[in-house]
């Protein structure tokens, strides 16, 4: 059983090109999980939150200027790339506008996986992740008006909810669990827990636009999953902990790789008429977002953990939220999803390949 889920996790990449060609060929199969694209994502968050160390997190929040350097060179440098390269390669209005809108969306969700298989600073991955995604309702659309000429309107209030639906409540769920499963519980800790959370679910049902069965999930992930995980025995609690930690990276592999498919399904006939030079900009924009992640870190001077994941981070770009933002805002010209769609797959491909090549470099260095 564990060897099946190290091999999910583990092989990510080729999955994810495998689903990837399926759907191309069989988009009605993979179509379906649009109704669910929302819910991968929190599942996705919640097992990344059963892995996801406290006092990791605690550390790192300890560090602001990491986080400050880490979200600047998020919404900077990936739309000035984006920029430049659609000007040098003239590209048409509206297919270059969808290259800025991918440099200009916070990073990728699936950062979070990458950097915990690539064995990166998980907590400091998912700090910057967060705050990017809750600065982008305010920085994407201005980035996308300076840049690309276009100015997108989105309601913040609306995606800050979806953000707390499918990244705050699943983190936070799957935090819960493991603090449970480690320590137990406290009577006064598990009481300001439930007020909280809900709290939570309720302004979450009033403001959020969401179906009841969704908040229901919800509470699933931050209230019936935690409150299960305080009752175990503390006998099978280390056993479960171990377990959950097996189970979680292979259930975030298969919501991205689901994702990617779902992504490439949706856009299969846009994909037809995508030209060599579109793709190949795809992969020089998220090669250069790795190398400038990379080579920007050393500058700020982080450590050889903390470089691995601020190249992720900046490489790999919420390309799925860039695809919605088209689809929604500029129904008239489908090819502005295009960039995004294609992105989406390939930094998942390039970035899960750098994971195992980590991994393996890891393994080589610890080994006697």
């Amino acid at each position: 059983m564990k060897q099946g889920l190290r091999l999910i996790a583990s092989n990510m990449a080729l999955l994810t090109l495998l689903c990837a060609v399926l759907a191309f060929f069989l988009p009605a199969q993979f179509s379906i999980f649009g109704h669910i694209f929302k819910e991968l994502f929190a599942a996705t968050m919640f097992a990344l939150g059963i892995v996801l160390d406290r006092k990791d997190l605690v550390d790192t929040l300890k560090h602001p200027l990491r986080i400050g350097f880490g979200v600047f060179t998020q919404f900077v440098v990936m739309p000035l790339l984006a920029f430049t390269i659609v000007t040098i390669a003239g590209l048409p209005p509206y297919l270059a506008l969808g290259f800025i809108i991918v440099g200009s969306a916070p990073g990728a969700m699936a950062s979070n996986v990458i950097v915990y298989l690539a064995g990166g600073a998980l907590a400091f991955s998912i700090a910057l992740t967060t705050v990017a995604t809750f600065l982008s309702p305010f920085l994407t659309p201005y980035l996308i008006d300076l840049l690309g000429g276009q100015f997108i309107n989105i309601d913040p209030s609306k995606l800050m909810w979806t953000i707390i639906y499918i990244l705050v409540i699943p983190l936070a769920g799957g935090m819960l669990v493991r603090r449970y499963l480690d320590k137990g519980f406290t009577g006064l800790f598990l009481l300001a827990h439930l007020l909280i959370a809900d709290l939570l679910l309720f302004m979450l049902f009033v403001n959020g636009d969401l179906d009841v069965w969704q908040v229901m999930l919800a509470s699933i992930f931050i209230l019936v999953a935690p409150f299960i995980a305080c009752f175990i025995p503390r006998r099978f609690a280390g056993s479960t902990l171990n377990w959950s930690k097996e189970f979680a990276p292979a259930i975030a592999s298969l919501a991205i790789i689901v994702i990617c498919a779902y992504a490439v399904a949706k856009n299969q006939e846009q994909i037809l008429k995508v030209g060599p030079m579109v793709l190949a900009l795809v992969v020089l924009l998220n090669a250069l977002g790795y190398l400038a992640g990379w080579f920007l870190a050393k500058l700020y001077r982080f450590d050889h953990t903390h470089r691995i994941t601020l190249a992720i981070e900046i490489g790999m770009q919420n390309a799925g939220m860039g695809v919605a933002l088209a689809l929604a805002h500029f129904t008239d010209h489908p090819e502005v999803a295009l960039p995004g769609a294609l992105f989406a797959v390939w930094c998942i491909i390039t970035a899960a390949g750098a994971s195992a090549y980590f991994r393996k470099k890891k393994a080589v260095e610890i080994s006697p």
